[in-house]
């Protein structure tokens, strides 16, 4: 499992909520939606600092979503996956 994917586990969301992003989205989308753009925080809802683009194994149909977090929530997302999940 990936760290994004084991975020969507830890944050027990359905993939199909969050939005879509580009099926071959590189570093520059996700600089261009943490810099450019305003989202709020998939967890607390405050403005989103850091952006993921995570698929689900569970729902593969789903495609690429964006998992918006902002710097605090991140980081208890990041201490809190499973070793395994760590990228």
């Amino acid at each position: 499992m990936s760290a994004a994917e084991g975020m969507l586990t830890l944050l027990a969301v359905n993939p199909t909520l969050l939005p879509p992003a580009p099926e071959h989205a590189d570093g520059s989308h996700i600089e261009h939606r943490q810099r450019d753009e305003i989202h709020p925080c998939l967890r607390c809802g405050q403005r989103a600092m850091c952006a993921y683009i995570a698929r689900s194994k569970t729902k593969p149909e789903a495609g690429p979503r964006w998992l918006d977090l902002c710097a605090a929530c991140d980081h208890w997302v990041r201490t809190n996956l499973p070793e395994e999940w760590r990228p």
